[in-house]
């Protein structure tokens, strides 16, 4: 009697909610779809990096040196017309007094100015006396990076609490005229012109680009706006217009510098760099026996990476060093490796 009673505990199936989607709400199949989409994006991006490694591997020539200079076109449009942009945004400053155009004024002269201190660390970079730094100094970009993100926030930040102090005291006093106007619309056409051709170029240089002007652009059309409200309409609008486009320009620049900190300070590096690691190390030789353990790690804007690999203990030195040897070239040729170290050993001890 107990086992009759005790059996249909036995074979009832337990409710799962993951598996049975009779019982899923409609929100959480969506959300399953959404996850199912984004990890066969992830898939399919990661296969088309083994290909790219592939033809890296084999010899292929990289993106044609047309193809290059076209990039540097766009970045050299993108420097010339930010210099301008300065000019015009501090004279439409002068002319209206209005704290949303001075945002933008500062926003033109933090991008000049970075892009002076990250060329100033190209060129000593490139320029590095290897005697004195035997591994070169390509740490420096990174800190140029760091550098120029603290910049920005800070001034940003003041010219938030100007416009609050502003606010405070009542002294809102800004002039949007037909003149100020006609600059500004003229200065965000330009950009928007840049911008689409730069999108529709599609290196990832372009891109890059791109995405900077489009920030730009919001920024100065919420200026426009705020600006035209708080003359015609609303004062307040002006100084507020300032504090929406600094504090969001702040705050991005505050989290691109917490976000780079970590790559000074030894941050494992993503996973699909390790993968591709992992498949060059695999499929380099068939005398590497096991692969012990890979560390990929940043100290700088590129990462290092460390490979422990199991060969046969009775190969001959030579052979050894040509197998690590051969393996260590190859992985430096990844555009995300800075330098490469390549352990062999005879058994998998974990590098204990």
């Amino acid at each position: 009697m107990k086992n009759s009673e005790t059996l249909p505990l036995i074979t009832r199936k337990a409710p799962v909610k993951y598996y049975h989607n009779d019982n899923v709400s409609r929100f959480e199949r969506r959300r399953r779809e959404k996850s199912k989409k984004e990890y066969y994006s992830r898939l399919d991006h990661l296969n088309e990096l083994y290909e790219e490694d592939d033809k890296l591997m084999e010899g292929v020539t990289q993106p044609e040196e047309n193809e290059k200079s076209t990039d540097r076109i766009l970045a050299n449009l993108s420097i010339a017309l930010n210099l301008t942009l300065l000019f015009t945004n501090l004279l439409a400053s002068i002319l209206s007094g209005s704290l949303s155009i001075v945002s933008t004024f500062v926003d033109s002269l933090m991008d000049v100015t970075s892009g002076l201190i990250i060329g100033i660390c190209l060129k000593l970079i490139k320029n590095t006396n290897m005697f004195n730094y035997p591994r070169g100094r390509a740490r420096l970009e990174l800190v140029g990076v760091i550098i120029c993100s603290i910049l920005m926030g800070i001034a940003n930040t003041l010219l938030v609490v100007e416009s609050i102090r502003s606010i405070l005291s009542g002294n809102i006093n800004p002039e949007m005229d037909i003149p100020t106007l006609s600059i500004m619309l003229g200065a965000a056409a330009v950009k928007i012109i840049l911008c689409l051709v730069c999108y529709r170029r599609g290196s990832s240089s372009s891109i890059v680009l791109a995405m900077d002007m489009r920030n730009d652009i919001a920024t100065t059309i919420v200026a426009i706006v705020c600006a035209t409200i708080g003359d015609r309409y609303w004062p307040y609008a002006d100084p507020l217009g300032a504090i929406l486009v600094c504090g969001v320009i702040a705050t991005s620049w505050y989290g691109h510098a917490l976000e780079h900190v970590p790559h000074l300070v030894g941050k494992r590096a993503e996973g699909e760099s390790l993968s591709r690691i992992l498949k060059i190390v695999i499929e380099h030789d068939p005398r590497i026996k096991y692969v012990d353990h890979v560390m990929v790690y940043h100290t700088a804007l590129e990462a290092l990476a460390e490979v422990h690999i199991v060969l046969d203990e009775n190969l001959p030195l030579r052979v050894t060093h040509d197998i690590a040897q051969g393996l260590e070239q190859k992985l430096m040729r990844l555009n995300f490796v800075e330098r490469c170290f390549v352990h062999c050993d005879y058994e998998c001890d974990g590098d204990k």
